[in-house]
């Protein structure tokens, strides 16, 4: 047999491990059986070896499924199948490592997904740990050190471990981050509890060692999902349990106050009885309610990366989240857009987004000029879809002569074309655009440039149903105008409204009960403005700002009102339904004045921007838009709201 170096997995040389130092329970000491003590832990090897053998202990019979199974990267791909170690022992696994055309390879040989961290309770049950690796001693290989980064520390559960993914041993939270490549120490194992941290003792000091043990590595941030366990089996009185998780946040702070901790609130499981009479919908509300006074403790809802009805996709065994659901919380945790969108929702009949499909118009906006006395410059045609558009200068002179520009759409995010020669009619297409820019006999330097954005002649349906917005009549001045950045909204895109300007849907029949949903403000009150209108009488419903400090939806019959300041931006949620109405703002459904009951005419036609009937339209901007049949359960509202909050930075 060749002769084999080994390579202990000391906790020093480990990468993504909570630290250094060993157990110091008296059956754990010292033992580097036990040295891998944070899950999915690894060593990196740089190596020219063929094949490498990786001895493992196991300390729970189970080995393959949901948990048990290491694996094997190289230069940053999955050995397949993950390596099998046997369970409740000691076992020595093969890698064959493929060739590779530099001969060199970067090898990382991870720990298994375990059952317990090991600070301040370790368990026997603990999991799978590396205990060293055996390469053949006649070749080159050097143990990469471990960097000096700052890690994410997530602290939690088997949902944040990654338990019941595909491959635990490749597709967790933990993998997904550092394939973005953030570093992560995880502090997260299946089956734990907080009151296995802490025992029952409700304090700050209770909380203390596990607070030093978490800020140990010194992380960018901590994760904290713990506690969904401590509900489930009721180790906590759940207020109990909400006065400990708060108790262990002001520890994180005492030891460590510049480290941030984020609150991950627990994703939506296919059944959710009340635990000791009180709801899953009410934990999770208390417990992100343990951030406000915190600066230094931000939210992040995961309890809306998927609605109740999603759940059965979105997990595995009902419970855990499945490979689908770890990339949605590993987004979210990265600092990804939202993870959820209303084009989940089952029952949607229509949905608009000003970042989606925008159809152009003829209609252009104001153009900007800059630069020292820039010479004015004309535009015209008909624009095939709604931008922004920058034209430079990049060589001064006439047309015809040497002068060239430049020109980009959407801040070069779509096309960019340099260098373009304008001719001596100084007419340039703006290919593909669609639109001419028709520059003078004047002399340009490359000092200006120019800005203007085209219009919005069709609104296109992202649900996949065909509804799409147009302007009537096909008549182009009704075209709301491209805002590639609205300061109302967080800087996103959206459509800017003028009271004359407008789109509608026609040829529709949607009965009720039906749900409506707008992000958007208006500029001012004072006048009477229409988020979403009639086309013409007796086609829908009419949903404006009535009064300098109240919002109504009025279906010709009757009419509901709610107090609003509707010049601040808002998430509107409007449910047609008879006797049971509602105006949900920002999540808050809002007291309605009369209490009336709604004439649930069947919606035939609906405009957005304006109404056609009495001429009322919005002077701001609307960021989306939505329809959908039927009412909408709470956790798909609470969804619709947290993403708009999210992503348009609403209060």
């Amino acid at each position: 047999m060749k002769p084999f170096t080994r390579l202990d997995a000391d906790p020093t040389v480990l990468h993504g491990n909570m630290g250094p130092a060993y157990p110091t329970v008296a059956t754990y000491a010292k033992d580097p059986r036990f040295a891998s003590h944070t899950q999915l832990a690894y060593l990196e090897l740089s190596t020219t070896a063929a094949e490498i053998y990786a001895q493992y202990c196991n300390t729970i019979a189970l080995v393959s499924g949901n948990r048990g199974q290491p694996s094997v990267f190289i230069d940053q791909r999955p050995l397949d199948p993950p390596l099998q170690p046997a369970g409740n022992t000691t076992s020595y696994v093969r890698a064959a490592l493929p060739s590779q055309p530099l001969g060199r390879k970067n090898v990382r040989v991870f720990s298994g997904p375990q059952m317990s961290p090991v600070y301040p309770n370790m368990t026997e049950h603990h999991g799978n740990h590396l205990c060293a690796v055996y390469v053949p001693s006649g070749d080159d290989t050097e143990v990469v050190p471990v960097p000096a980064r700052r890690p994410v520390v997530p602290y939690g559960d088997s949902k944040i471990a990654g338990f019941w993914s595909l491959s635990t041993g490749r597709d967790s939270i933990t993998f997904l981050l550092r394939e973005r490549g953030i570093p992560v120490v995880s502090f997260a194992a299946g089956g734990w509890t907080l009151h296995a941290e802490t025992g029952s003792t409700l304090s700050v000091d209770a909380c203390l060692p596990l607070a030093r043990k978490l800020v140990e590595c010194l992380p960018s941030k901590i994760i904290l999902e713990m506690g969904r366990n401590d509900f489930s089996s009721v180790k906590f009185a759940p207020s109990d349990l909400i006065a400990q998780l708060n108790n262990l946040l002001l520890a994180i702070h005492q030891v460590a106050p510049w480290i941030p901790v984020e609150l991950l609130s627990w994703t939506r499981e296919v059944t959710e009885s009340d635990r000791a009479g009180v709801s899953w919908a009410a934990m999770r509300a208390s417990f992100l309610g343990l951030a406000t006074g915190k600066p230094w403790v931000s939210v992040l809802d995961a309890a809306r990366y998927w609605t109740q009805a999603e759940a059965g996709s979105f997990t595995s065994d009902a419970v855990h989240p499945n490979d689908r659901g770890q990339e949605l919380i590993s987004s979210a945790i990265a600092g990804d857009e939202f993870p959820w969108t209303p084009k989940r929702l089952g029952s949607l009949f229509a949905y608009y987004s000003a970042e989606g499909r925008l159809g152009g118009s003829s209609l252009i906006g104001a153009v900007t000029a800059s630069g020292t006395s820039p010479p004015s410059i004309t535009v015209s045609g008909t624009a095939l879809m709604a931008c922004r558009v920058r034209v430079e200068v990049n060589t001064g002179g006439t047309p015809g002569g040497a002068m060239k520009i430049s020109y980009s759409f959407n801040a070069g995010r779509q096309r960019i074309r340099q260098n373009v020669a304008v001719p001596a009619n100084g007419v340039v297409e703006l290919a593909p655009l669609g639109v001419s820019v028709t520059f003078s006999s004047a002399t340009y330097n490359n000092l200006h440039a120019y800005e203007f954005n085209t219009c919005v002649a069709q609104w296109y349906d992202l649900s996949g149903n065909g509804n799409h917005m147009v302007v009537p009549a096909g008549n182009n001045a009704y075209s709301p105008e491209f805002n590639p950045s609205s300061s109302a909204f967080g800087r996103r895109p959206a459509l800017a409204f003028t009271p004359t300007r407008r789109l509608r849907l026609t040829g529709i029949s949607l009965a009720a009960p039906y749900t409506l949903f707008l992000v958007g403000r208006c500029a001012s009150q004072a006048s009477v403005r229409a988020f979403f209108g009639r086309t013409e009488v007796g086609s829908g419903l009419l949903f404006y700002a009535n009064t300098a400090t109240s919002v109504a939806i009025n279906d010709e019959a009757s009419q509901i009102n709610a107090n609003v300041n509707a010049t601040l931006p808002h998430c509107y949620i409007l449910e047609v339904n008879g006797a049971s109405p509602k105006i949900i703002v920002d999540g808050v459904s809002l007291p309605l004045t009369p209490n009336s009951t709604l004439s649930n005419k069947t919606l035939t036609a609906l405009s957005i921007g304006s109404d056609a009937v009495e001429g009322w339209g919005l002077d701001s901007d609307v960021m989306e838009a939505g329809v959908c049949s039927g009412v909408l359960s709470q956790d798909e509202i609470d969804a619709i709201v947290a993403r708009a909050r999210h992503r348009y930075r609403l209060p």
